[in-house]
C-alpha cells in the first residue's frame, strides 16, 4: 500500500503520523529522562509560593493530649457539598480523647455573587481557612502549601499532633480515623494512605497531561491519593521547612510525592483509605475502613445515616 502511494501523498501520511504521536504523547515519551536521575529543582520564586492567606478559622483545639486537625479540600462554589460535610463528619468534637478540629480550605473565585455567599458562610461557621489564589485544579497545590503551612502553625491555636488532608466527596469515619492515630506517634515520620506509583501522562488532551518543561522523568514518585492523607507533626514540620524551596508543580498529590523523596519521608499505603468510588459494605467499616472516595452532599447525608443510626 505505502509504495503504490505518490511522494506528496508519502509526505502526508508522514506529516499525520508525526501530529498523532505529539498528541500521544509518542515524542515526549521518547525524550523523557530516566527516574533514576531523578533530582527536583529548587524554587526560583519563593515569594509566588507563599500564601496569603484572607480568612482563618476561630480556633477548637483544646489542650488534649492528642489533637487531630482535619483540613477539607473543596472548591470555592461547593457550599452545598461543604454544609453535608458539616452535617455529618466534619463538625468538631471530641473523640475517645482527641479533640478533632475540621478546617475547609478554599481558593478565590472572581465571581463576586459567590464570593458574597462564601462571606456569609464564614461569618456564620468560623470553619474556612481561605487564601488568595484563584480557585482551580491545577491550583490545588497552593492549598496543599495553605494546609501545611496552616497545620505546622495555625493562627492564635495550637498546633495539631496529626493532621488528615481530605476532599469534600470523603466519607470519612471518625472514629476509626481517630483509632489508627492512637497507634502513631506525632514524632513519627508518617505520610500515609492510598498509594499511587505512576508515569507522567503526556497524551496532550488529557486532564493530568504534562509536559516534559514540566515534569522530564519517566516516572513519579510513589504518591498518596490527595484525596486522603495522614501525616503526623513530625511530617508537617519537614515538609513546612522545605515545600516553599522547591519548584512548583500543578498537581497537589504529586508534588507531595516529591516532597517526600527530598526531604527523606517514606511514603505508606494503606486499604482503609479506599480511591476508587464504590460503595463500602458495613463489616468493611467495622474492620477498619476510614475514608472512602465518592460521596456528595445529600449522598453523603443519606449513607452517613444509616452507617451512623
Amino acid at each position: 500500500f505505502y509504495q503504490d502511494l505518490t511522494a506528496s501523498k508519502k509526505l502526508s501520511l508522514l506529516g499525520l503520523t508525526v501530529i498523532l504521536c505529539w498528541i500521544l504523547g509518542v515524542l515526549d515519551k521518547a525524550r523523557e529522562t530516566d527516574f533514576n536521575e531523578f533530582e527536583w529543582p529548587q524554587s526560583e520564586n519563593l515569594e509566588l509560593l507563599r500564601n496569603k492567606f484572607t480568612e482563618f478559622p476561630k480556633c477548637r483545639i483544646g489542650i488534649s493530649e492528642q489533637k487531630l486537625m482535619i483540613i477539607i479540600k473543596s472548591s470555592a462554589k461547593n457550599q452545598e457539598m461543604r454544609e453535608s460535610v458539616r452535617r455529618t463528619w466534619g463538625k468538631y468534637r471530641k473523640e475517645n480523647g482527641v479533640d478533632v478540629m475540621p478546617v475547609f480550605v478554599i481558593g478565590r473565585v472572581e465571581n463576586l455573587e459567590v464570593m458574597r455567599r462564601i462571606d456569609k458562610e464564614i461569618e456564620k461557621n468560623k470553619d474556612i481557612l481561605a487564601i488568595s489564589a484563584i480557585d482551580s485544579y491545577r491550583n490545588n497545590t497552593y492549598k496543599l502549601f495553605a494546609a501545611i503551612d496552616y497545620a505546622a502553625k495555625p493562627n492564635e491555636c495550637l498546633s495539631p499532633d496529626y493532621t488528615f488532608l481530605v476532599d469534600d466527596d470523603y466519607m470519612v469515619h471518625i472514629p476509626n480515623l481517630v483509632k489508627f492515630l492512637q497507634t502513631k506517634k506525632n514524632r513519627d515520620l508518617v505520610y500515609e494512605g492510598f498509594v499511587f506509583d505512576t508515569s507522567p501522562f503526556r497524551m496532550k488532551v488529557h486532564k493530568h497531561s504534562i509536559s516534559l518543561e514540566e515534569y522530564p522523568f519517566s516516572r513519579y514518585p510513589p504518591y498518596v491519593s490527595a484525596g486522603a492523607v495522614f501525616l503526623t507533626s513530625e511530617t508537617i514540620e519537614r515538609f513546612q521547612n522545605r515545600m516553599h524551596h522547591l519548584k512548583m508543580f500543578p498537581f497537589d498529590d504529586v508534588f507531595t510525592g516529591i516532597l517526600a523523596k527530598t526531604v527523606g519521608v517514606p511514603t505508606t499505603h494503606n486499604e482503609n483509605f479506599i480511591f476508587w468510588n464504590r460503595r463500602v459494605t458495613q463489616d468493611e467499616w467495622d474492620q477498619g475502613v476510614i475514608a472512602v472516595h465518592g460521596y456528595a452532599g445529600k449522598d453523603l447525608e443519606y449513607e452517613y445515616s444509616k452507617l451512623f443510626r
